[in-house]
């Protein structure tokens, strides 16, 4: 799930928020960059590997996983 965005790392260059696929990012009216369905977050690293400024941070496991028996 995506954790957070840089707002001082952010340029509002807009990549992230088009290369997302489950549109879970968008431009404020400050040009920067925001999360806007956090929960939506498929964790595919694609913003966050389009990013060249390192301010979208992906938490690498989208929910808990049950126990193995």
């Amino acid at each position: 799930m995506i954790r957070r965005i840089d707002e001082l790392a952010c340029t509002g260059c807009g990549v992230c928020a088009m290369i997302c696929p489950g549109d879970v990012i968008e431009m404020d009216e400050g040009k920067k960059a925001r999360i806007k369905y956090a929960k939506d977050c498929w964790t595919c690293f694609s913003c966050e590997l389009a990013c060249v400024f390192k301010a979208v941070d992906v938490h690498p496991f989208r929910k808990p996983k049950p126990m193995a028996w």
